[in-house]
This record gives C-alpha cells, structure tokens and sequence, in this order.
C-alpha cells in the first residue's frame, strides 16, 4: 500500500517539521531531512513493525500537541522554524527527565533510519563489512 495512503497530509507535515528540526536541509550536513525524504524512509521502516505506524503516528501527534502542555499555546506545526528550535532545545535542557527522553527517542529514531542511508554512510566514512581502518587498510577488505 503506497506511504500517501497509510499516513495523512496532516500527519506527514508533523513528522517533516519533526525530521527537519532534527537534521535540517541546506545545511553543513547536506543532505538533510527534506533532501533524503527521510519521512518516507522512515514510515518504511515503522511499517515492518507490528503497529510501527500507529505508533509514529501516535508519536507524531504527541509532539504536535506537546508544546500545549508547556503553555507555548501553539501546535508544533504552527510554530515557525526557529520558535520549533527554541522549543526543542527547551525539551533537550529540560529538568523534567521524560521531556529529555522523549526527545532523545525522537532523535533515535530519525538518526538511525538518516544513517542507514547508504549515500550518508558513504559520507561519513562507513565501509561495508569494517569497523576502522588500521595503516590505511580496512579490516575486513584485503
């Protein structure tokens, strides 16, 4: 079944404010979010899962409706781009433990599927098959 039909506009704008925030494109680490499609990648690995995209989505909507509980009286995706920045950089320094961890757990999530990417992997040095590199030669490639 195609992404477009499993997941709404609605929703599909949350995650890519979500993903966006997290690793923005145009960037120093291009390509980021928008570039890759980073949504798409990751509702593709949410929908191997048992309940993976009711769960994001659920997921997706908490967020949205999270600054609301924080009196910003603003959905997440009415915010602009840096008032987004400010909120998540609130929740990174937060005191209160599960609002740190919800955001490390968002962050996961988007950077494990980033990082799968093989383009990325190519970016960063990864080699298939090796975990470094010893006098120039990777372990593993002889």
């Amino acid at each position: 079944m195609p992404l477009e039909k499993l997941v709404g506009e609605r929703t599909r704008k949350i995650l890519e404010d979500l993903a966006e925030r997290m690793i923005p494109s145009g960037g120093l680490d291009y390509p980021g979010a928008r570039d890759m499609g980073l949504v798409d990648k990751t509702l593709e690995v949410a929908g191997k899962f048992p309940f993976g995209l009711p769960g994001l989505k659920l997921v997706a909507w908490a967020w949205e409706f999270s600054p609301l509980l924080y009196f910003k009286f603003r959905l997440l995706t009415q915010m602009s781009p840096k008032q987004q920045t400010a909120y998540f950089t609130s929740c990174e320094n937060s005191r209160f433990m599960v609002r740190r961890y919800t955001l490390v757990g968002l962050k996961a999530l988007f950077m494990a599927v980033f990082y799968n990417d093989p383009a990325i992997c190519k970016k960063i040095g990864f080699c298939e098959g090796s975990c470094y590199e010893t006098h120039g030669k990777a372990v593993g490639h002889e």
